[in-house]
């Protein structure tokens, strides 16, 4: 019975935390332009969805996938959509690897810019 207390007790405070986290998120973003939203949006995609295989820093390469940085809308699609290339693009690794992600062109616009910033 005090297990599930504590589970219960940590879940209450995990999801707090997660929800002060949003809420604080939120807040700073309603003082940003598109473009700084539009980058925010991108870092944060590529943070959680990217930065495991490809690396922390989009600019080296990572531990299954290659750098990324200055990575353009057509590839970015082609492979987080389809798993595939564009038409003419020689790949930088053989692997196959690449999990397909359920993003809309909105999200892919907002990863390329995160990915072509200096």
């Amino acid at each position: 019975m005090g297990r599930m207390n504590v589970r219960g007790g940590i879940f209450r405070l995990l999801f707090f935390f997660v929800t002060a986290t949003l809420v604080i998120a939120n807040c700073k973003e309603e003082n940003l332009s598109p473009e700084q939203k539009l980058l925010s949006q991108g870092k944060g995609l590529y943070v959680a969805n990217c930065s495991a295989c490809h690396n922390q820093n989009p600019a080296m390469d990572g531990a299954v996938g290659p750098a990324i940085k200055g990575s353009n809308f057509e590839l970015l699609k082609a492979r987080i959509v389809s798993g595939s290339y564009p038409p003419g693009y020689t790949p930088k690794r053989s692997s196959q690897l690449m999990t397909r992600l359920p993003l809309n062109d909105e999200q892919i616009r907002s990863l390329e810019a995160y990915l072509n910033t200096p």
